[in-house]
């Protein structure tokens, strides 16, 4: 039997494959564009216009959207309407008008306006993508934050419009093109409403931006495209092919699996095919589609992407927008068919079910998280990635693979927070000092708060809230040798509050810093900010090994010719072991071996025959008597005893309001050996490695999240005071 036959009638029988309804909101999608005079530069050729078709052909029929532009005024470019091919013609003319001729950046007024008949009840999953080359700009002051209406316009942010974005559950994805635009608020503004913030550093990274913040805001169903090429199944109803297009590159075909070919003059007569052609891009949909592996003739681009429409769609849950150092994501992915999650484990045991994470200094980890051994119950696959902790995006891809259909999707999520820590290791004072700063003003400093736990030489652990200097606007922890010489590491736990009261959390990297200080590794300043990824061996200054001198190695007789020299010096301990073993060894002449050698080795070889024979037929003897008992397997012990890790010592738990990071520590999760394989199942979301091309070098953490958060807030006695 066919495997998608399978599927259609477990499905449509419901015999014990479906569980739990999917939320089937239709998205809400606004648009908002800055077309003020500065993007003249950052936008010469105005791509504003083809991105804003693009995502007008990639919205789905029945979802509502609107398009609004602003600089000193803010316009209803395309007003908030269903949309549908009538509406898709009118943003598609109302797209020329969009310039840029505006005096002002009228930033906070775009986003009141944008907020129009959004509510907390809406029917639809609301989105704003907004994109800026600047910053708050009212007066023509070059979006001085200092000047009054400048400020006044972000206190109105903060204390009005956002806090009715987060009332109404609308998510802001925020665009920056280029340097001038003012990254930390709107790194800020994401943060608040749970969205994403993507920074354009030209106008070519414009379109794969919008791409970005439309898959978060319409999670679109895709099928893999491979060197250009795709496979449709029969439950397919209508595909969009969208192909990049470089300016010399011939015109794009797709030909189908029976080896039809389709261009952009086919559209003109055939009501299944609709074709838009823009200033680098085809977008192609066609209706109905001949099942079978599709290709298409065009330039390869990582870009290039087949959407689908089809009611076997691929669920992912739990990725937010906005991630934060050390704080876990737990993940759920599952098959859906008309609104239900499948759990038939007919179709589970020949679905494979992948993850890949790709980090934002490009190094990847992927992970099988299917098992047909080990399904999950109610067919959803949970993992969770606790070792997010580098600054920029990430980017997350799932496929699920069957016998006759493949499902992808690709979402991205941004790590950047509003906070920083700098760290400082003075030799002259023998202090390592370590100073949490807020990037932005948005962070209401009075509610916020940094708590540092200091481990020891010894082990034992002091935790402490950080104090906030009003004077240099930062937590500050002065560190000093109290405990003896030795390895002592600060672990940060942040909580901030912004000023907008949308509360955050966090879980630095930990910082490592060797007492005594030597002079060579002081002075060193090291900005680090709260999520960096970067490793923290400079705070580690270890002094090099003095020379050592070899001794020469004996010259036997014979000359031999030596190797030749290594451009590279041997490292001082393998110098030192190589020079000891050869002085161990006495120089031999070479002469005959003595008549008195062999006597020996006759003797030992006799006496050793001799005891493997008596120990033979002792065996043998002793075989018959324990017949009986040799039948009966000896007990294998199995139990293994507890290890007793408790917490911490009520004297260390110096504040009283901080968990005590009793399972901070982070487990590698290696690769499983075949050997490994062969015993014991792979758990779903385990140790299995998916194989790829490339050797995975991105861990993508424990299943289970890293210890408790606790309690951040002071106790009640310490309020009082």
């Amino acid at each position: 039997m066919r495997f998608f036959g399978i599927l259609a009638t477990v499905v449509a029988l419901a015999i014990s494959g479906v569980v739990s309804a999917e939320d089937n909101k239709q998205p809400d999608v606004r648009i908002v564009i800055d077309i003020s005079g500065s993007m003249k530069d950052t936008d010469p050729e105005n791509l504003r216009r083809p991105a804003l078709n693009l995502l007008t052909e990639l919205l789905p029929d029945g979802a509502r959207a609107g398009v609004w532009t602003f600089g000193r005024y803010v316009n209803m470019l395309v007003p908030l309407e269903t949309v549908d091919a009538q509406w898709r013609t009118k943003a598609k003319k109302a797209a020329g008008d969009i310039n840029s001729v505006g005096l002002n950046t009228n930033l906070v007024g775009a986003l009141d306006k944008a907020l129009w008949q959004a509510t907390a009840d809406s029917s639809f999953d609301q989105t704003v993508i907004l994109l800026t080359d600047g910053r708050i700009d009212m007066d023509g002051s070059q979006g001085n934050p200092g000047s009054p209406p400048n400020a006044a316009e972000r206190q109105r942010l903060m204390k009005e419009i956002l806090p009715r974005y987060t009332g109404a559950g609308v998510r802001i994805h925020t665009l920056a093109l280029s340097d001038a635009a003012d990254e930390t608020m709107l790194q800020q503004i994401a943060m608040e409403t749970d969205g994403l913030f993507l920074k354009a550093h030209t106008a070519d990274e414009l379109m794969p931006a919008f791409l970005k913040a439309f898959d978060r805001a319409v999670p679109a169903e895709q099928v893999p495209m491979e060197n250009n090429r795709f496979s449709i199944d029969p439950s397919v109803k209508e595909f969009t092919a969208l192909i990049f297009r470089k300016s010399s590159a011939t015109p794009t075909v797709l030909i189908s699996p029976s080896g039809e070919r389709i261009g952009q003059e086919v559209s003109v007569d055939n009501e299944n095919v609709r074709w838009h052609h823009d200033l680098n891009f085809d977008l192609v949909t066609i209706k109905n589609p001949e099942q079978g592996e599709w290709s298409a003739e065009a330039d390869l681009d990582p870009e290039n992407r087949v959407q689908i429409l089809s009611d076997l769609k691929l669920s992912v849950k739990g990725l937010p927008g906005s991630l934060f150092s050390g704080v876990p994501v737990e993940l759920e992915m599952a098959l859906v068919n008309e609104g239900e999650t499948v759990n038939e484990p007919t179709i589970l045991q020949l679905t494979d079910v992948s993850l890949q994470v790709t980090a934002p200094d490009g190094r990847t980890g992927s992970k099988l998280l299917s098992d047909p051994e080990s399904l999950p119950v109610d067919g959803v696959f949970r993992e969770v990635l606790s070792r997010l902790t580098q600054p920029g995006e990430y980017r997350l891809e799932v496929n699920a693979i069957g016998r006759t259909f493949q499902r992808r999707q690709v979402l991205t999520a941004t790590l950047a927070e509003p906070l920083r820590v700098e760290s400082e290791a003075d030799a002259d004072t023998q202090t390592f000092s370590v100073r949490v700063y807020s990037d932005s003003d948005m962070v209401d400093t009075t509610l916020s708060r940094v708590i540092a736990r200091v481990t020891s030489p010894d082990g034992s652990s002091v935790i402490n809230s950080m104090e906030f200097d009003t004077a240099d606007n930062a937590w500050k922890l002065d560190l000093q040798g109290e405990k003896g010489d030795g390895q002592y590491e600060v672990m940060l736990n942040i909580r901030g509050v912004s000023g907008s009261g949308m509360t955050f959390k966090s879980k630095p990297e930990t910082m490592v810093v060797e007492f005594p200080i030597p002079a060579a590794g002081g002075d060193t300043q090291i900005d680090t900010p709260a999520v960096a990824g970067e490793s923290h061996e400079a705070l580690q200054p270890v002094s090099e090994p003095a020379e050592e001198s070899v001794e020469e190695v004996p010259v036997p007789p014979e000359p031999v010719a030596p190797p030749p020299p290594s451009s590279e010096p041997i490292a001082p301990d393998l110098a030192e072991k190589y020079a000891d073993e050869s002085t161990e060894l006495p120089e031999e002449e070479e002469e005959g071996i003595p008549w008195w050698v062999y006597a020996i080795l006759v003797v030992a070889n006799l006496g050793l025959i001799g005891g493997l024979a008596w120990w033979w037929l002792s065996r043998r003897k002793a075989a018959g008597g324990d017949a009986e008992d040799a039948s009966k397997p000896e007990p294998v012990a199995t139990s293994v005893p507890d290890l007793d890790v408790g917490p911490l010592d009520d004297a260390d738990l110096d504040e009283g309001d901080f968990d005590d990071f009793a399972d901070e520590a982070e487990e590698e999760i290696p690769a499983a050996s075949d050997e490994e394989d062969s015993r014991v199942p792979a758990s779903m979301g385990g140790d299995t490695m998916m194989p790829s091309a490339q050797e995975d070098d991105f861990d993508l953490g424990d299943e289970a999240a890293d210890d408790e958060w606790g309690e951040f807030d002071l106790p009640d006695e310490e309020d009082k005071k």
